[in-house]
């Protein structure tokens, strides 16, 4: 997310008309008058007028300027066209980035100019080269930030120009990271003559190279996912251009505790550079490459085999990627106040993806493979109290180990630790039910047909009664009643529960009977009691003081979910006093004074009850994937927990 913009326009969340009527004017290449900005969004012509008094006061701080004139009405201005881009961006009024957008583009190529150069490189030929008059200092500091990930440094000579600083082999994983395989729309031609001859290669050649690497890769027990697959060859390519070109190499690789040549990766290498140097003499390496693409095999191997993580194997590193685990669900238990060890799959699996970290961490570098597509898997609105955390958990790694995860990395292991919590099973009562036969027994058997087969784990008994025999009873031992939908139109004393409709198929009765066994949970139980608080219309521009409401001496984790529906969950997952609140402006008809947003503050002692914790887990997940969802139980004031998955 662009935490700039995000600041900026952090006032229109939760203000669902505001941001409407800004996003209206954004997408508008011409004036609107107010007329048809009222007719868009539902309101008179006044109401737009102040509105847009009020937008154009907040616009300005975020550099922007609504303009108007007469007759032909408002129009939004913005001077910078990369600034305009970035905001449509940012509200995704383009389709969500998948591809580089031209910042991306000049930015990539001045890192492969100054990667691929021996002189320094002044800005204005960079300037001249891309056609821009401006300094590019935006461009230069995101070049620098993408340095730092290499621990490489831009260096800048006053006078001469500037020069890339750092480890040769860090240089060089930088390199090929800037060459895009892989990518939806492949070139060989960068536009720069000095970068596109580092990976030159005849159509014939690269297929022998190819044809060479799958045989032994296939034939050997490594596996490489597609991605690492392909980059390994441009690795390849790389280093026998620069023995054609009798350019030096020096990699400059740390002495790390890390015996290379006990692994089968190293016995990979081995084999394939033998095998490809009896077609091209250029395939002459010296053993301190072999020895760096090794290390690239180990940080590309697919450890899908757990019994391949041994100390034979990946020596000093199972120690590293062990104590690295360990740090994560050390952290992870902490946070959700369970214990994050007790899960034999995780602990294995986790492990197997911090083995080629360990590495890595040994060697100073991060090796991110995004391929340029960073928000493929970006998504707020799932999991966001793991997402939080793990989050918080990759920034105290970096500080701890110096080593910041891969967008890549984190997803990963974010998947391993999701897939963790998943596995917690919600223990569940069985109930018993009654159908109550207004219109005789045989109308029931399709209904207790459908409970009896689908839903049978949930049931301990199930029986059809009429009225007057439920009414003779002495003891009433059901937990619900079910009928026919007649019975909605009969006062019946006993609150069914459910009401089947004629005509439904198994499926349609399937869905319909669903809800009805979430109490078999007992999540009304476990979890605290639901309250409803309004906010005062006043806070609708203005910062919402939640904090008075927290519990003293607490400490809360703070959530955001962005968006139209704007969620505030504030969290205390240790707290002797529990509590479920949501607070929400007040409903006037069918539109929310003050704007769409919502607080959440949930005081829970969770004490390694892994139940409650997945209770929980399960409703956030519900609150982020359905607000609507929560809109009706605001306006309902539901207090019941089955209403968040009805």
């Amino acid at each position: 997310m662009d935490l700039d913009l995000s600041n900026k326009f952090g006032f229109l969340d939760g203000k669902a008309r505001f941001k409407a009527l800004f996003l209206l004017l954004l997408r508008s290449e011409t004036y609107m008058t107010s007329d048809q900005l009222s007719a868009e969004l539902g309101v008179t012509s006044r109401t737009i007028k102040n509105d847009l008094r009020t937008l154009k006061e907040e616009l300005l701080q975020a550099d922007l300027l609504i303009t108007s004139k007469q007759s032909q009405g408002y129009k939004l201005e913005i001077a910078d066209e990369d600034y305009a881009n970035r905001i449509k961006e940012f509200f995704q009024i383009y389709q969500p980035r998948t591809v580089d957008t031209e910042f991306d583009n000049r930015v990539q190529y001045i890192l492969r100019r100054l990667l691929s150069s021996f002189q320094p490189v002044k800005v204005e030929y960079l300037q001249d080269e891309l056609n821009v008059s401006y300094p590019l200092s935006k461009e230069l500091q995101n070049v620098k930030e993408i340095l730092s990930e290499y621990h490489l440094t831009l260096v800048v000579k006053p006078h001469y120009g500037m020069l890339v600083q750092g480890e040769g082999f860090k240089k060089i994983m930088l390199t090929v990271r800037v060459y895009k395989y892989f990518d939806k729309n492949p070139t060989a031609n960068f536009g720069i003559e000095a970068y596109n001859e580092l990976f030159t290669c005849e159509r014939d050649d690269m297929e022998t190279i190819r044809k060479v690497f799958y045989q032994t890769i296939t034939q050997s027990r490594i596996v490489f996912s597609d991605i690492h697959a392909e980059r390994f060859i441009i690795y390849l390519i790389y280093f026998r251009n620069q023995y054609l070109t009798k350019q030096r190499i020096e990699l400059d690789l740390p002495e790390v505790a890390f015996d290379y040549q006990t692994t089968e990766e190293y016995e990979l290498v081995d084999k394939l550079i033998k095998i490809l140097k009896q077609h091209f003499e250029e395939f002459t390496f010296s053993e301190e490459i072999i020895q760096f693409l090794t290390y690239i095999a180990v940080i590309s191997t697919d450890l899908y085999r757990f019994r391949d993580c041994t100390v034979e194997n990946y020596d000093t590193l199972i120690d590293l990627a062990e104590q690295t685990r360990d740090f994560i669900l050390k952290e992870l238990s902490e946070y959700l106040q369970i214990d994050a060890f007790d899960s034999e799959v995780c602990l294995k699996d986790l492990l197997k993806i911090m083995i080629p970290i360990s590495l890595k961490i040994k060697l100073g570098v991060s090796d991110c493979v995004d391929l340029g597509y960073r928000n493929i898997r970006d998504n707020h609105e799932q999991d966001p109290l793991l997402l939080h955390f793990m989050k918080k958990i990759s920034r105290q790694f970096q500080v701890k180990y110096a080593y910041q995860f891969s967008e890549n990395e984190e997803h990963m292991i974010f998947s391993t630790l999701l897939l963790m919590l998943n596995r917690i099973t919600l223990d569940h009562r069985k109930l018993r039910l009654a159908i109550i036969a207004l219109d005789g027994r045989l109308s029931t058997q399709q209904l207790k047909f459908n409970l009896q087969h689908h839903f049978s784990d949930y049931i301990e008994r199930i029986e059809t009664k009429v009225l007057y025999e439920l009414d003779s009873m002495a003891y009433h031992t059901y937990d619900y009643y079910l009928c026919s939908n007649y019975g909605k139109n009969m006062n019946i004393h006993y609150s069914p529960i459910y009401f089947a409709e004629e005509g439904m198929t198994e499926l349609e009765y399937v869905d319909s009977l669903k809800h009805i066994f979430f109490d078999a949970f007992d999540y009304n139980k476990k979890l605290p009691e639901i309250k409803y608080e309004g906010i005062n219309p006043k806070y609708k521009f203005n910062h919402f003081p939640i904090e008075t409401h927290f519990h003293y001496g607490c400490e809360y984790e703070h959530i955001e979910i962005p968006g139209d529906i704007h969620l505030h969950i504030y969290l205390h997952l240790s707290s002797e006093q529990e509590a479920f609140k949501i607070f929400s402006f007040p409903q006037n008809g069918s539109t929310q004074i003050g704007g769409e947003a919502y607080y959440l503050l949930i005081n829970l002692n969770v004490n390694e009850d892994k139940q409650k914790l997945r209770m929980l887990l399960d409703i956030l997940n519900r609150t982020v994937t359905d607000k609507e969802r929560l809109i009706y139980l605001c306006r309902e004031k539901q207090t019941d927990y089955s209403q968040f998955f009805i």
